[in-house]
């Protein structure tokens, strides 16, 4: 646990470094009101092709093909001869017989299933994009990664949840990871700071670091990379979980927290590709012999205005997302397609109100159960639904207050069988101190309901108040 945890901190830490260090660099961001997460004010001027697509690199449709498969085989190696893993013992028997016996749910662990999973999807996705394929033409890549991965490569029954959590999680962090590695990639920089640029972005996305290499991109000179607006925002403060809503029975930890808005949502005439707008929101908080980890990711998919009052901006659409949270109620992940409506309303020159209601197909979700070891799991896993509410007032130069409550439902499938129903409540304000610079305080309620068929059913929930500080860079 503790390495677990150790290995979550210096992995978000360097995120939040080799990004900032883009954006001290070269600096493109009006500063003009901040909405809620995803939500972000400015207007977007400049193009928002990636790297790859600005270099013109050549498409490739084999290539990516065939590096996905030495990607398979490179991962079922390590496993096979180095880590004497079971499941790699493969043969020609094992791969007829995965034909023959079709799909399973299986049991490997929470974190197996609902992050590396999907981080080996991102990578089959990315050797795509890498090679000059757009969104749409890379996820095929996905999908028959993770299928050559499931029938050819371990003599475990193909699963049901990995071949939707490996491609379809995968290609939105995949898509993510693509853009924010295309963020700091300058091929006009030398020595150090091209090196610090190289390396860093090969970190976030390991496989287009490694066509750069192979085309001999990395150390090519070339024109400055012309960045489409981005803001981020970071913070950091203390925690404080009061267990079962006691105030006796508490914890302390040390939060850190980033938001990346990437583009201007309201700008819909410049989001001609899927994820020419998104946002990523990351936070651990971090305690003695515990953690407390969030993933929120959401990209557009297709997005148009909607006419609703005079004054008012508003606008339809739809996204892809994956949620990650754990926390001590509950280790909840759903990948999802969402349905959302955005209205802003000027209530006068310096104070607005932004709200948001957003309902969302999960195609499958995850949470931990009490009871899920009776059917030798970790977890219940299955598909679901959940429905986003949100509001927001800004006040130019005094910051925001806000409140912001999302409700999960996922019918287990594999598991206990049950309903399980995830709650995560967030009222707060921002006090701003400087121009960029505010006071956070923020009340949050985590919450779970499960309906058991076969064992009682279970209730919990934990308040939390947390305190910070939040830059805006």
């Amino acid at each position: 646990m503790e390495h677990n945890k150790n290995q979550w901190l210096i992995f978000y830490i360097l995120v939040i470094f080799v990004v900032t260090l883009n954006k001290q660099m070269h600096s493109q961001i009006n500063f003009s009101k901040e909405l809620p997460s995803g939500l972000s004010k400015f207007s977007i001027t400049n193009n928002i092709d990636t790297v790859a697509e600005k270099k013109n690199v050549d498409k490739s449709y084999l290539l990516p093909a065939v590096e996905v498969v030495g990607l398979n085989f490179a991962v079922w190696g390590y496993h096979r001869y180095l880590s004497g893993e079971g499941w790699s013992n493969i043969s020609w028997e094992s791969i007829k017989k995965n034909f023959k016996n079709g799909f399973e749910w299986d049991v490997d662990g929470y974190l197996m299933n609902q992050f590396w999973h999907p981080y080996h999807g991102s990578n089959y996705y990315n050797l795509a994009r890498s090679n000059g394929l757009g969104f749409w033409e890379s996820a095929p890549y996905a999908f028959g990664g993770s299928l050559m991965w499931e029938y050819f490569m371990e003599n475990e029954p193909p699963s049901y949840n990995d071949i939707v959590n490996t491609p379809v999680t995968g290609i939105i962090l995949g898509e993510i990871s693509f853009r924010v590695s295309n963020l700091i990639i300058d091929e006009s920089t030398t020595g150090l700071e091209r090196f610090i640029r190289e390396f860093s972005s090969t970190l976030i996305d390991p496989m287009q670091g490694l066509n750069r290499m192979i085309r001999g991109d990395m150390w090519k000179a070339g024109a400055p990379n012309k960045r489409p607006d981005f803001n981020l925002v970071v913070s950091s403060g203390v925690h404080n979980v009061f267990f079962s809503r006691k105030l006796n029975n508490s914890k302390s930890y040390v939060t850190l927290r980033a938001d990346l808005n990437y583009g201007n949502q309201f700008a819909v005439a410049d989001h001609k590709k899927p994820f020419d707008y998104f946002t990523l929101h990351t936070e651990v908080n971090v305690a003695q012999g515990d953690n407390i980890v969030g993933i929120f990711a959401s990209g557009v998919i297709w997005d148009g205005r909607l006419k609703l009052f005079e004054k008012s901006k508003n606008i339809i659409g739809i996204y892809k997302e994956v949620d990650i949270h754990i926390n001590t109620i509950y280790k909840l992940s759903a990948t999802s397609v969402t349905g959302q409506i955005i209205n802003t309303i000027p209530f006068s020159f310096s104070t607005s109100m932004i709200n948001y209601f957003g309902l969302s197909a999960i195609l499958m979700g995850g949470t931990n159960s009490h009871y899920a070891s009776e059917a030798g799991k970790d977890y219940n896993i299955g598909p679901g639904a959940s429905a986003k509410l949100g509001v927001k007032i800004s006040f130019e130069n005094f910051g925001e207050i806000y409140s912001n409550y999302k409700r999960y439902w996922i019918h287990t499938l594999s598991g206990a069988e049950s309903e399980e129903f995830v709650g995560l409540l967030n009222v707060g304000i921002n006090y701003q101190l400087f121009k960029n610079n505010f006071l956070g305080l923020d009340f949050l309620l985590y919450e779970r309901y499960g309906d058991y068929k076969y064992f009682s059913n279970y209730t919990d929930s934990n308040v939390a108040l947390r305190i910070y500080i939040k830059q805006k860079i």
